[in-house]
């Protein structure tokens, strides 16, 4: 490696492009983390240099800012080809000191620094190049940053820019949605360097005529120039050229602790992309057709216009990663079948991987979009079938080391499944999990035993049944790996308080299905306008006289008439699902009040229960807990075990 210390100038004044390759991530940089302090470290020197030529001393010594390291890896060119490198480590520098250069020339433009103006064009644009659209920028960034940086570089203006990128609020937001991040660091710039090239007019007169126009800030040029000069002097890059012998994989890789952290998915993509090139597949074509999607897919209309999908935030138990980096995960440890933490996902990706002398990059990249295509699906379920009914409960349950083997069964083994089978598989795994969670049986050995089963699918090549999950589902013995039979399943949906152990999402999740299930072929489909929260119809704050006491021979040996309603208040039976507005109308009232409420307003079968009830005690409350388990037993059956 051959290091240099260059000053800005230096490192974008000559004819040379610097190349993002395909493995970087986009652009991540944010304005208190990284735009603020940048900007501060420039204007500090800036200031400086004006505090200096105030004074008439020219000789007086500012220090210099070191931005830290560049990582080049050259590129070989030929004929009259601009001069290339490949950024191994930097990027994200690089790429934000040429916005803030973009943003500096284009404040300047108009005045009367043409001077300025056209030393700043050399910073920004390699001068007189054959192939203008692939060589006139400095830096070229990764795919996704593309068409946003080039935006930004070719605006000309910000009001060209804010015009291009305008603001958009979805529905019943109060904020704006962000512009994309390139665009941001360029109007960021664009205001910071305004401000500072700017002096305030002079004092109004005391009395000035009226309607007379307030006077603005104008345009300095000293001030202008003692930018520039902060930029080309003090501040500094130290450059490192990688040589021959030097491999851009091991540097990029340990260098990955500066800076903002990469994601085990950029780590993923860094790898697979310099494998391509050391295997001669053509990495641009790759990344065009089989890894785009990761990159540049949008997010759900929600979401905002640029967020990403695969970029999203999900939570699963304690952690909070990106949707890559999950689907990474259990796609990892599916074609692995072994157990890893998402903390060495890269480690883990690199070591199955490697586990092969030879893989076509090609190859694996097929197989990994085609399994992250249903991935998604599962991530954000549409529709009504079976499979997507099991995804939308399985992110309330949140028990997502079921997933590897559900990418062995709608995808890997597909063909192995019997015909006619998937549903009833879905709707044994979905009661095993909803059981247990009721029965209140625990998840700490969920990994191992869904491992155990990933582990057994994929070691044979038998034909995959419902029969065989279910032999596996009723396998384990005592409580650790138990799928409660009827009797217990029944105990705890009657007499346990569910609300206070389960999250109330998941007591809605319950009823949901239970309501779906009371629905017949004769009835209209119905969709509900607002989110469904839980009620107490035997309300939590229950008090004389619109509830009156139990009466005291209510309770039994163990438990008092009024411990016996804490208990059954939070059963099952007692609760039932409302609009929020619904639920708020009647509250805490007398159930008589609140009975014709509930059968005028509401739609759902659930609460048809309540039409032809005149009281509501505990007697009511454990009938209807009957009920609602006979429609849950049938949701979520049980088989017995063979003998």
């Amino acid at each position: 490696m051959k290091p240099s210390k260059l000053s800005l100038v230096e490192v974008f004044e000559k004819q040379r492009r610097y190349v993002v390759p395909l493995f970087q991530r986009p652009y991540v940089w944010e304005q208190d983390e990284q735009w603020e302090p940048l900007w501060q470290d420039i204007t500090g020197r800036a200031e400086a240099v004006l505090d200096r030529d105030a004074r008439g001393s020219r000789s007086d010594r500012i220090e210099n800012h070191f931005l830290g390291a560049v990582v080049l890896n050259q590129i070989k060119v030929y004929g009259r080809q601009v001069d290339t490198v490949e950024v191994i480590d930097g990027q994200q520098r690089l790429t934000t000191l040429q916005l803030l250069l973009a943003a500096f020339r284009d404040i300047v433009k108009g005045t009367q620094e043409t001077r300025l103006h056209d030393d700043l064009i050399r910073l920004t644009e390699n001068g007189g190049v054959r192939d203008s659209e692939i060589e006139r920028f400095k830096v070229w960034p990764t795919n996704a940053d593309r068409s946003d940086f080039e935006a930004s570089l070719v605006a000309g203006s910000v009001a060209d820019l804010e015009a291009k990128y305008p603001l958009q609020r979805r529905k019943y937001a109060r904020k704006f949605d962000p512009r994309p991040r390139l665009v941001e660091t360029y109007l960021f710039f664009a205001g910071r360097i305004s401000e500072f090239c700017s002096v305030a007019p002079e004092a109004a007169p005391e009395n000035p005529p009226e309607n007379a126009p307030l006077a603005q800030p104008t345009f300095s040029a000293d001030r202008a120039y003692a930018l520039f000069e902060a930029l080309k002097r003090h501040i500094q890059l130290v450059v490192i050229e990688l040589e021959d012998d030097d491999d851009p994989q091991v540097i990029f890789e340990t260098l990955n602790a500066r800076g903002v952290p990469l994601l085990p998915s950029d780590l993923i993509r860094n790898f697979v992309f310099l494998r391509a090139t050391q295997q001669n597949e053509n990495p641009e074509e790759l990344y065009s057709m089989l890894w785009r999607e990761y990159d540049e897919r949008a997010a759900e209309a929600d979401a905002g216009k640029n967020e990403r999908f695969w970029k999203q935030m999900e939570r699963q138990g304690r952690v909070k990663r990106t949707r890559l980096d999950l689907f990474m995960h259990h796609y990892v440890q599916y074609r692995s079948a072994q157990d890893l933490s998402i903390g060495h996902l890269f480690q883990a990706f690199r070591s199955w991987w490697e586990s092969e002398t030879k893989r076509s990059v090609a190859g694996e990249l097929k197989e990994l979009r085609r399994h992250s295509d249903v991935f998604a699906k599962v991530l954000v379920p549409d529709g009504d079938g079976r499979t997507a009914l099991f995804a939308k409960r399985l992110q309330t349950l949140d028990t997502s080391t079921v997933y590897p083997v559900l990418l062995l069964l709608l995808v890997g083994g597909k063909d192995r499944v019997v015909a006619g089978d998937l549903d009833g598989i879905v709707t044994d795994l979905e009661s095993y999990l909803v059981r247990r969670m009721v029965c209140d049986l625990g998840t700490k050995n969920y990994n191992r035993f869904f491992l155990s089963m990933l582990q057994k699918l994929r070691g044979s090549t038998d034909p995959i049944s419902r029969t065989t999950i279910q032999q596996m589902l009723l396998a384990p013995d005592g409580s650790a790996g138990e799928w409660p039979d009827d009797k217990k399943f029944a105990k705890a949906w009657l007499e346990r308080p569910l609300y206070e152990t389960l999250k109330p999402m998941r007591c809605s999740m319950i009823l949901e299905a239970v309501d779906r299930a009371m629905r017949t072929s004769k009835q209209e489909t119905v969709t509900i306008n607002g989110r469904l929260t839980v009620e107490h119809v035997l309300p939590q704050q229950w008090a004389p006289p619109a509830w009156p006491e139990p009466p005291a021979d209510a309770g039994n040996d163990d438990e008092t008439a009024i411990e016996r309603r804490g208990r059954l208040l939070h059963s099952l039976g007692n609760l039932t699902l409302l609009t929020q507005e619904l639920n708020s109308s009647v509250s805490n009232g007398p159930f008589t009040a609140k009975r014709p409420e509930i059968a005028k307003q509401s739609v759902l079968r659930l609460n048809t229960y309540f039409q032809d009830a005149t009281t509501w005690d505990e007697a009511e409350i454990a009938k209807r807990g009957e009920k609602l388990l006979e429609h849950a037993k049938r949701i979520w059956p049980r088989p017995q075990p063979t003998p």
